[in-house]
């Protein structure tokens, strides 16, 4: 087992001032971007301590991943967060100092004709990507015609970019919760999850609706040891039911075949969702929040990347396989981009699966090093945060 650094804190330096922030999110059809920006609510509240108004628009998506929440209530708190209805009309509202549109979702247009009188930092925070355009673009302003600059904020891996998320005693946690078997059990109890018994090849499998997960279901099963997968309740459950003709397979069964027992696990609350991914060997993960999940977690991972009309998204995977592969031996980042590409594709192919079991050793020690790497750079919540601050202080010269 790698062992990770458990002094590496993100806010060791943490700026000592407050702000009102007003967090925009539309949530499109999962759960990606009301996951990062509700990560990032709470980290600005818990750990730098600022006040922090959330706008979403679905509130039922924000009440599956925080279940304290009510998906009824236009107006609540939790956690010290001001959670409020993005509804329309928007409601006429004193803007926020600090203002981060997510995901290009547009504010409010009353809202933004009166920024001008109370907004001193407006961040346009984008989706991730581990392409060479991120550290350019990263941290430039775009003038804008309600006279408040609107500042990119790019999520990355790449030095010169606003970093992931990460919650500062994150790696701290993971090495507890590995190291500690009563806190596992407890842990695997409350959330009724069955834990691993004896050597046995573990897999996470989340993800969209994927035909390719028929011939995976098939490979784990006739693995030579024993294997133990968990299928969160979820979209890619359907592929699931029809791979294995179970139309009724339901959060709590179990299913088993050759080698493989198969777990239908409930829909996890955010803040556990972690503890899935340390716990297994091989992670599959979709989307931007549970991508950024995978990688802390230092394990090896296939990504699932949500598919656009005009194909660039294989650019975008291809990136981040080629920043992450740069250190992994050159059989693993094969075998590896082989998979990566297979299951995006809804493809599988036996051969290159065989491959990346082989080299999952090699791409563990690869992913615990980087992981560590990243966590000694800027966190993207740290970054905000100083330049929301550096934004104020001119304001005031």
């Amino acid at each position: 087992m790698s062992t990770f650094p458990t002094n590496v804190c993100p806010h060791k330096d943490r700026p000592e001032f407050k702000a009102n922030w007003d967090i925009f999110c539309r949530v499109i059809d999962n759960f990606g971007d009301i996951g990062i920006t509700w990560r990032l609510a709470r980290i600005l509240a818990t750990e730098y301590r600022q006040t922090v108004r959330l706008w979403v628009d679905d509130p039922a998506a924000l009440a599956k991943l925080v279940p304290d929440i009510d998906p009824l209530v236009n107006r609540q708190h939790c956690l010290g967060i001001e959670i409020r209805l993005w509804s329309t009309p928007f409601p006429d509202v004193t803007p926020a100092t600090v203002v981060i549109e997510a995901f290009a979702c547009a504010l409010p247009e009353n809202y933004v004709r009166v920024m001008a009188e109370h907004t001193r930092a407006w961040f346009n925070l984008e989706y991730f990507t581990a392409e060479p355009w991120a550290a350019e673009c990263h941290g430039l302003p775009s003038p804008q015609p309600n006279g408040v600059p609107k500042i990119f904020a790019i999520p990355g891996i790449a030095p010169g970019t606003g970093g992931l998320l990460r919650e500062a005693d994150l790696l701290a946690e993971r090495q507890r919760f590995l190291s500690t078997p009563s806190l596992r059990q407890d842990w695997a109890t409350r959330w009724r999850v069955p834990l691993p018994v004896g050597n046995c090849l573990t897999v996470f499998l989340f993800g969209y609706e994927n035909a390719a997960l028929s011939g995976l279901l098939q490979a784990l099963a006739t693995h030579p040891t024993p294997v133990v997968a968990y299928l969160p309740e979820g979209r890619l459950l359907t592929s699931a039911r029809m791979a294995l003709n179970l139309p009724t397979l339901s959060t709590g069964d179990r299913h088993s075949h050759g080698n493989l027992t198969l777990h239908i696990l409930p829909f996890l609350p955010q803040h556990e969702f972690d503890r899935l991914l340390w716990l297994c060997d091989l992670n599959f993960v979709r989307g931007e929040d549970s991508l950024a999940r995978a990688i802390w977690a230092g394990k090896p991972f296939i990504w699932q990347i949500y598919p656009t009309a005009d194909d660039a998204h294989w650019i975008k995977l291809d990136a981040l396989l080629d920043t992450l592969g740069e250190t992994v031996p050159p059989t693993a980042q094969t075998a590896w981009r082989q998979v990566s590409h297979d299951w995006n594709a809804e493809t599988f192919t036996p051969a290159h699966w065989q491959a990346l079991v082989a080299a999952l050793p090699e791409l563990h020690q690869s992913m615990a090093a980087q992981t560590t790497q990243l966590a000694r750079g800027i966190e993207l919540a740290q970054w905000l945060v100083k330049t929301a601050e550096q934004r104020l202080q001119c304001a005031t010269i």
